[in-house]
């Protein structure tokens, strides 16, 4: 808040400096620019098509809107493994105009340096008061995409076995009917090549300089208590769900006012998003809106909770899952302390953080994934809105977790 009090005086006095009107000024100052990240997703698995259903749903809703008011839209989107553009879309009254930034060969935008530059070159081209980000892509939560090596990848790819359900999205993607994929992890043979750990993703926002309202994910299994720890310093919010999502991601025609504006509303976002599943055909969907100032206090909380108590081992099962791995990496946090230490005082307290953590979250009864050859669905019986791997034994976890800033900063 200090920091974009600076801002607004260091303007108001250049204003005065030239004469012109600051309540005439200050209208017309960008307050917010939301960059919508939508990099190539690989050759399997592929979100392409999506991806463009997604921007559709993003100009209806800026239609719906009446359009940008003083906020700006910038588009990173790649067309094939080496051609991706950076284009800023405006409404002129009546119909959406898009105009091209800069074209990109190449994937540099996957590693630190390349992202960095790609986010120097957002805020070169639309400079603004606040800055937040959607990023549609395949996620896999905190794990280290080096980590991977046996992992349920097939099932993924749109040519192979989806089984008899198939989920309608009659207006969403152009009236065709869409197997119920999920946006899960990308294919075996890309990995290296268009994935980028959340480490990198952090340290490229940092190094531009462009701390966010909010980054929202359109992808899989981001909200975990790993990510947000993370991005406690590049992003207020992180919103994002604890489960897989379906392929066909948000339905911003219905979300993007809550998310175009300087002051997001951060319950609407989420409540938007489930309800919009929730009546569907296929109703499965969770949705979280965790505030990472609060990360840095829950870590001191759980390094405490660690030093005096240890899980039971034959609780394991009892925690809520909230994946469909044939062992579990992502468990519901709120469920797993209560199995660690239950009934005590530092459950209280830390549950009292924890809430605050994640001021609004939003789930339906059960939760669908199609990780394997066969859809399956899970029942929800507890939701703090955020997931942890502590106790995980899944062999992708137990490379990994011990590498996170979480672990290292509660263990």
């Amino acid at each position: 808040m200090k920091k974009i009090l600076g801002l607004l005086i260091i303007v108001c006095t250049m204003i005065s400096v030239v004469g012109c009107s600051e309540a005439e000024d200050l209208d017309t100052i960008n307050k917010q620019t939301v960059f919508v990240y939508m990099p190539w997703t690989g050759s399997s698995s592929n979100l392409y098509k999506y991806f463009t259903a997604n921007l559709d749903s993003i100009y209806k809703g800026i239609s719906k809107k009446g359009g940008l008011g003083t906020s700006r839209l910038v588009v990173f989107l790649s067309e094939s493994a080496s051609r991706s553009s950076l284009f800023e879309v405006t409404y002129d009254g009546s119909k959406i105009q898009k105009k091209t930034l800069k074209d990109y060969s190449g994937h540099d935008y996957t590693t630190e340096e390349g992202f960095t530059q790609l986010l120097n070159d957002v805020k070169g081209y639309a400079y603004g008061l606040n800055y937040a980000m959607i990023v549609g892509s395949h996620g896999v939560g905190w794990t280290f995409k080096d980590d991977w090596t046996n992992y349920p990848y097939r099932a993924k790819s749109f040519d192979g076995p989806t089984g008899d359900i198939r989920i309608p999205y009659a207006d969403y993607l152009h009236g065709e009917m869409t197997d119920a994929h999920t946006r899960f992890f990308g294919s075996l043979s890309d990995r290296n090549d268009f994935s980028m750990d959340v480490l990198a993703f952090a340290n490229a926002i940092k190094n531009a300089g462009m701390k966010m309202q909010y980054i929202y994910f359109d992808d899989c299994y981001m909200a975990n208590v790993e990510v947000a720890y993370e991005l406690r310093e590049v992003t207020n919010y992180l919103v994002a769900s604890t489960c897989e999502m379906l392929a066909a991601g948000t339905p911003f025609a219905t979300s993007w006012t809550y998310m175009a504006s300087a002051t997001p509303n951060y319950s609407s976002m989420v409540n938007a998003f489930v309800s919009s599943y929730s009546s569907s055909e296929y109703p499965y969907a969770t949705m979280s809106a965790i505030d990472c100032r609060h990360m840095d206090q829950l870590a001191l909380m759980m390094k405490d909770i660690n030093s005096n108590y240890k899980l039971d081992e034959s609780k394991l099962d009892e925690i809520q899952k909230l994946d469909g791995f044939e062992q579990t990496i992502f468990f519901d946090m709120g469920s797993y302390l209560e199995h660690l230490c239950p009934n005590t005082n530092s459950f209280k307290q830390v549950m009292s953080v924890l809430e605050k953590a994640v001021p609004y979250k939003d789930y339906t009864e059960k939760y669908y994934s199609y990780i394997y050859n066969k859809p399956l669905t899970f029942d929800i019986t507890t939701f703090s809105g955020i997931t942890i791997s502590d106790p995980s034994k899944n062999e992708v976890a137990l490379k990994g977790k011990e590498k996170t800033s979480w672990w290292i900063a509660t263990h």
